[in-house]
């Protein structure tokens, strides 16, 4: 009998750690738009918080072929409808056009330059007038056609 005690003390002693033991958390590590294979792939790290930080015990691979219309993990691959497909390309479009005219802004020397503090070191260059080829555009408007006319890795915007 006392062995049989023994017994469920220690079960309920494990029971009750189990129990106290933290959440497992997931966080977003990294997100990557690979032109060249036209693949959106992110990775997501699992682990705990421990005193107010969040220690990584585990990273996973996902990634999404648009042109596919497939989103694969590990082994497995699933499809995915035309309709989605069309809209993560178009937001991939979007992302990438505001990229090559982010690159485009900062080649050309605009913004307020910022000393290693964050604090502006000058006035900065304002544009010479506004580029009429660059229309503005709602991302939630009319679906685009599935293929962009854009080639991969083409920069479409340039400096004037």
């Amino acid at each position: 009998m006392l062995k049989t005690a023994v017994v469920l003390v220690s079960l309920a002693a494990m029971a009750v750690a189990q129990d106290s033991k933290p959440a497992e958390m997931k966080k977003l590590a990294t997100v990557t738009w690979d032109l060249d294979a036209h693949k959106l792939i992110w990775v997501v790290q699992k682990g705990a918080e421990n005193n107010g930080k969040f220690e990584v015990s585990k990273e996973d691979r996902y990634e999404i072929t648009p042109d596919d219309a497939v989103m694969s993990y590990l082994q497995e691959k699933r499809g995915f409808t035309e309709d989605e497909a069309t809209s993560l390309h178009h937001l991939l479009d979007v992302l990438s056009l505001y990229c090559a005219e982010s690159t485009a802004w900062w080649d050309d020397g605009q913004g307020v330059p910022l000393d290693s503090t964050g604090k502006p070191t000058g006035p900065g260059k304002s544009p010479d007038k506004p580029d009429s080829s660059v229309q503005p555009h709602r991302v939630d408007g009319p679906k685009p056609a599935p293929k962009s006319p854009v080639r991969e890795g083409e920069l479409v915007a340039s400096a004037k």
